[in-house]
């Protein structure tokens, strides 16, 4: 499962770790670095979301297939194949052999595709070790991993507690979804309901104390 390649990729990195830093994620802190944004001030949103401009970064990227949804499927084998090229359980799999640290969140979002059963998964890569993003990153030696930039983005974003389950992501999106059509704000893929989810925790992080969270792109200034 997808938890549980979690479990062991954190497992494996768990040595060169503090324990504070371990027992802090128990307790839903997160340490690893982050893709950079701004919140961007907005009369809109109240407690149900907040806009974020993304700034450029670098992810890797790989696809799998699910006909039960999102959070169903190949997910732990997708996990792994982007593990790998980070060199977590295994020698690093990209052309350096460059071992590359973790960062959160893990991105999950419907591929750009006409088939809904096609998604991808994404680690961003720390931006402190590639400013350059993709013309940095080492290539990755898995035909199916790539590594691509992504551009500056504007974001409509709803933080929640829990753990990841399909249920609790379309009910999270659905209340997103209402709350920027309410707003007049415009969303920049149209083909598909089903919002991009980004994860923050380890597996063994109570649900009460988990991040995540559920997004759309959107068109910014509305």
């Amino acid at each position: 499962s997808f938890a549980r390649h979690r479990i062991a990729a954190a497992a494996a990195a768990a040595p060169r770790r503090a324990h504070a830093s371990i027992m802090g994620s128990v307790f839903g802190k997160i340490t690893e670095e982050q893709p950079e944004y701004a919140v961007v001030p907005s009369t809109t949103g109240g407690t149900e979301y907040e806009v974020r401009k993304y700034a450029p970064c670098c992810v890797i990227e790989t696809t799998y297939a699910s006909a039960r949804g999102m959070v169903r499927g190949d997910q732990g084998g997708s996990f792994m194949r982007l593990a790998g090229y980070i060199g977590v359980l295994r020698k690093p799999e990209n052309e350096k052999k460059e071992k590359i640290s973790m960062t959160a969140p893990v991105f999950m979002q419907p591929a750009e595709s006409a088939d809904a059963t096609k998604f991808t998964m994404q680690f961003v890569l720390p931006k402190s070790k590639f400013p350059n993003g993709a013309a940095d990153a080492p290539k990755p030696t898995d035909a199916n991993v790539r590594v691509l930039d992504v551009g500056e983005r504007w974001m409509a974003v709803r933080r929640f507690a829990g753990r990841m389950n399909e249920e609790l992501i379309a009910k999270e999106s659905a209340v997103l979804k209402s709350a920027i059509e309410r707003d007049g704000l415009v969303r920049v893929v149209k083909h598909t309901d089903v919002a991009q989810y980004a994860g923050y925790n380890p597996p063994w992080t109570p649900g009460m104390m988990r991040t995540n969270e559920v997004m759309y792109e959107i068109v910014w200034p509305a």
